[in-house]
């Protein structure tokens, strides 16, 4: 820091507390003589501070205790309890250990004085006193009081803003170490694909084509720059994430409707080597509340893809994170697990929340890669050859946190894995009230 500029600080900062009017500031008198409680007041007064007077130790820790002063003149030799004794419960309590203590005493042993200053005291004035030199010791004591005061303050906010540089660096560390992996990913994942188009589109132009020739080597190039358009979208969804620049959405849909549809997408797209078994639970806690899906409590509905006619549900969600969460789980579920084996889907609905829950027969999750499995570029040590850039956990894991859900797993090696997501779940007639 500048010194020049630490002066300056320093400077207005004793300057602002010169400026300070006495009146702001209560002076708690302790004395068992009269005549030095009515004889410090009145100088006190005259100088604009606010006055208590305690005429022992029990009766001066009450008011403390009632109404806690800025500073505190104490007498030493009291009948109940003497000064020191004062002092040490008053700085044995955090409430009032900051209140500085001015001891006055007629008593002039350096013992009596070192054992003042011992218990927390932190000036002595002997008896007979002179008004102006405990005036002064007061200004000064308050002067400084109010300056550790400031100085406590602004170390706490140098310590805040610290821990904010602190995690903001961190969160550049992160951000930066992201874009490393994300070049590695790219230069890997996009070399494949832009091969392949370029191939076909050399192959396109060089060479004599049937129709059909022609439509399939189109298809191939479509089917590549959809595949590094995702990853592109992949990867920007969780830039958005990690700069706090993604928003909840929600809408208004059905959400058995929208499983249904998601379901029998997918059972499409893997029939040929997968069977999905699907079940809808919906558990209706109290009667006399909302029905849900308009349907009789605690209903069980197997093979919920296979159905047709489905009671409508609906919630206010933010359906394409919901998208996002499900599809990637549901991707993983097929892509790690051996041909012709079951994926099991079950939704359960309460009044509150919702619960997915994917479970596959594939390779499992070793237990040291748990730890790391919803980072973003991390895989699995077990994975193979088998294809994936290790962002769809990742971006599971934000979408659940954007919906303030939860999600846990599951998962043993060679046996299966199950991911559970659990999301606040908000009916129609809910949303109607709030929205006044």
């Amino acid at each position: 820091m500048n010194v020049d500029r630490e002066n300056h600080e320093t400077s207005d900062a004793i300057n602002n507390e010169k400026a300070r009017s006495p009146k702001d500031n209560l002076v708690l008198i302790v004395d068992d003589t009269l005549y030095n409680i009515q004889l410090l007041s009145l100088m006190l007064l005259r100088q604009g501070y606010q006055v208590e007077q305690a005429n022992n130790g029990l009766e001066a820790l009450a008011k403390v205790k009632e109404r806690p002063p800025d500073i505190i003149l104490l007498d030493i030799r009291m009948p109940d309890i003497n000064g020191y004794e004062v002092c040490s419960r008053l700085k044995a309590d955090p409430f009032t250990e900051d209140i500085p203590i001015i001891f006055i005493s007629s008593v002039e042993d350096a013992s009596d004085k070192v054992e003042a200053f011992s218990v927390g005291g932190v000036d002595y004035i002997s008896k007979p006193f002179q008004l102006i030199e405990v005036l002064a010791r007061i200004e000064t004591h308050l002067r400084l009081c109010s300056l550790q005061r400031r100085l406590q303050e602004q170390n706490e906010q140098l310590q805040l803003s610290a821990e904010v540089l602190s995690r903001s660096l961190k969160q550049e560390r992160e951000l930066s170490q992201m874009k490393t992996d994300f070049i590695s990913v790219v230069s890997h994942e996009f070399r494949t694909p832009l091969t392949t188009i370029q191939s076909a589109s050399e192959l396109l132009e060089y060479y004599e084509w049937t129709k059909e020739e022609q439509i399939e080597q189109l298809h191939q190039i479509q089917a590549e720059v959809k595949h590094m358009t995702a990853l592109m979208e992949d990867v920007l969804f969780l830039s958005r994430a990690n700069t706090n620049k993604s928003k909840i959405n929600p809408t208004e849909f059905d959400l058995l409707k929208f499983c249904n549809q998601l379901l029998r997408q997918m059972q499409r797209t893997f029939a040929k080597n997968y069977t999905i078994n699907s079940r809808l639970q919906v558990h209706v806690i109290d009667d006399a509340n909302r029905n849900l899906a308009n349907s009789p409590p605690d209903i069980v509905i197997e093979n919920l893809h296979l159905q047709n006619e489905i009671a409508p549900l609906m919630v206010n969600m933010d359906e394409k994170l919901l998208r996002q969460i499900l599809t990637n789980l549901l991707t993983n579920a097929f892509k790690y697990s051996p041909e012709h084996s079951q994926v099991k889907f079950d939704l359960t609905v309460t009044q509150e929340t919702v619960t997915f829950s994917i479970c596959d027969q594939g390779i499992g999750i070793p237990s040291d890669d748990l730890e790391h499995l919803f980072n973003a570029f991390h895989r699995g040590k077990n994975v193979g050859i088998l294809p994936g850039t290790g962002l769809g956990l990742s971006i599971v894991r934000n979408c659940v946190n954007l919906c303030k859900g939860s999600i846990s797993v599951n998962s043993q090696l060679n046996v299966g894995t199950e991911f559970v997501v659990t999301l606040p779940i908000h009916h129609l007639a809910d949303d109607d009230c709030d929205t006044e």
